[in-house]
């Protein structure tokens, strides 16, 4: 079973890739949902811009324990997968 093409390896990319895509998709379209909605009326213009203006003043300090876990996940998940193609266990 030398260098032929490897089926798993193929579907788990192509799953990767389109799993990809439709989130970018999805969150565009609720992007674009929202900006529709926020230029409806006047009324919800000034919701839309009070938004905004929350968003600009949020503090990354308040949201340091959940960005540390976040980055923690991502450091055991490389190393996790570092040390399975090191160590000759992906066939």
């Amino acid at each position: 079973m030398g260098g032929g093409l490897d089926l798993f390896e193929t579907f788990r990319w192509l799953l990767a890739l389109v799993c990809t895509v439709y989130a970018v998709v999805v969150t565009w379209r609720s992007l674009v949902g929202w900006l529709v909605y926020f230029r409806g009326s006047r009324e919800t213009a000034v919701l839309g811009r009070y938004t905004l203006v929350l968003l600009m003043r949020t503090r990354l300090r308040r949201f340091a324990g959940e960005l540390a876990q976040i980055l923690a996940l991502t450091v055991i998940l490389v190393v996790l997968l570092h040390a399975h193609r090191g160590w000759g266990l992906d066939h």
